[in-house]
């Protein structure tokens, strides 16, 4: 039988620093236009939202045309398995429970709560989609992309109901009328009112809207907190939530976003990118959730998937 040689304390401290570099290189490409473009790719993915901020830039560092990771058991679970002789590229924090032994030992030593065994967490190897396959019948693979929606389409049109009820919730109001073109929406932050051009085919309503819920998030939830949000800074915000958000429902706005977000990220300083992928990512996951109420999609159980 073959027994896994335990590292040394050195190893184990060289095994540290690695990982640790390994997050500092994720964070230091996060303040380039590129590296910031990198991440809002794999934020907009399908099954990659679920991650932390954390874990989106180290995916994007170590593979930026991934769309999906998951463990070896989590892609069992979703009805895949990894490829016979394919290799992790990817490793990301994983958050990993006291063992038995060390809990038991804390029982055995009175059960002081304060003294409780802590969670921890360490990088963990992780697959991308282009490295499994279905596993085969009886087993049913869950889908793992949804619908295709092309931005002239009205494929989405069932989104827009729940945007305008998750408008009204943080009390924003939403109206359709025509608008000049070139003209998408308009968000008036005194009035807490948005204006969508109603000309437009309703997917590119929808994107609108989202973009203009940005908007709205940025000044009710963020503004007060951080006045150094300035103009470029909060384009860049909104633009980024809707990149984001219609990733996940399918829609693909990189022909519109892509050149938008470029503009923006020059205007923005550098030292602001890392500060505000954090708010970008929970405000995208406010949308989301409001879209997505059980925050599970595509069939994929809660569990599956390694995130931290």
């Amino acid at each position: 039988m073959h027994t896994k040689r335990r590292l040394t304390e050195a190893e184990r401290a060289e095994r540290r620093a690695q990982d640790r570099e390994l997050a500092i290189r994720a964070v230091a490409q996060l303040r380039t236009s590129a590296g910031w473009q990198a991440w809002l790719r794999v934020r907009a993915r399908t099954g990659l939202r679920r991650y932390s901020v954390g874990n989106q830039l180290l995916i994007a560092l170590q593979d930026p045309a991934a769309t999906r990771v998951a463990g070896f058991r989590a892609w069992l679970a979703l009805g895949y398995c990894v490829r016979k002789g394919e290799s992790s590229r990817i490793r990301i924090w994983a958050r990993c429970e006291p063992s038995k032994k060390k809990l038991q030992a804390w029982r055995d030593a009175g059960a002081i709560a304060s003294e409780r065994p802590r969670p921890f967490y360490r990088l963990e190897a992780v697959f991308d989609r282009a490295q499994v396959e279905p596993l085969p019948p009886p087993a049913t693979p869950c889908p793992l992309d949804p619908p295709i929606a092309p931005i002239t389409g009205e494929t989405l049109a069932w989104a827009m109901p729940e945007l305008e009820r998750f408008a009204a919730e943080i009390d924003v109001s939403v109206e359709r009328i025509p608008m000049a073109p070139g003209v998408d929406g308009l968000y008036g932050p005194n009035e807490r009112h948005t204006a969508i051009n109603s000309a437009m085919a309703i997917n590119q309503q929808v994107a609108a809207l989202v973009h203009e819920l940005g908007h709205a998030l940025v000044r009710i939830d963020h503004q007060d907190d951080d006045p150094e949000l300035d103009y470029a800074t909060e384009e860049l915000v909104a633009e980024s939530v809707a990149y984001t958000v219609c990733g996940f429902l399918g829609l693909n706005t990189a022909a519109n976003s892509v050149p938008y977000l470029a503009v923006w990220s020059e205007a923005t300083a550098e030292d602001a990118f890392e500060r505000i992928a954090g708010l970008i990512d929970r405000l995208a996951r406010r949308v989301e959730d409001a879209l997505d109420p059980r925050g599970v999609t595509l069939g994929e159980p809660a569990s599956t998937s390694v995130s931290a």
